[in-house]
């Protein structure tokens, strides 16, 4: 049973020493911005596609980037088989700060041998010269065989 509760590894205190309410508000307001009809902009593959083609990551290789139906845009990269799920993470999150916004929201999964992180990023009300508008981003990193 207490195998289940450890947070990681080496956990022993099976509880933490606060909540993230603090920064609950900037959450709830990024919840509220993606759910604005309208708010995620238009041709993100003109706007967001450079700059992640520009974004010289190693270990990433860009391979496509296309807009779905839904304005999400699914950028796939090709990475190293043998590159460890932490060096990933930290080689996508880089790749994610050539578009992110003010304020962004990113959540990673696996997807059988690839790594996905479902992104959304934006602009709050009043938070820049520009009116708030987001970006919806599916980075999918698959290894080369």
């Amino acid at each position: 049973m207490a195998e289940s509760r450890k947070r990681w590894d080496t956990d022993e205190r099976f509880t933490g020493v606060a909540d993230a309410s603090v920064f609950a508000t900037a959450v709830e307001e990024l919840a509220a911005l993606a759910r604005r009809p309208g708010w995620v902009a238009e041709d993100p593959e003109i706007h967001l596609g450079p700059h992640l083609r520009g974004a010289s990551v190693d270990v990433l290789r860009i391979t496509d980037v296309r807009t779905g139906a839904d304005g999400v845009l699914a950028v796939t990269a090709s990475c190293d088989p043998g590159a460890s799920r932490r060096e990933l993470r930290r080689r996508a999150w880089v790749l994610l700060g050539a578009v992110a916004e003010p304020a962004a929201s990113v959540q990673e999964r696996r997807d059988g041998d690839a790594v996905v992180f479902d992104v959304v990023t934006g602009i709050p009300d009043g938070a820049g010269p520009f009116a708030s508008h987001g970006h919806t981003l599916r980075l999918t990193l698959q290894p080369t065989s």
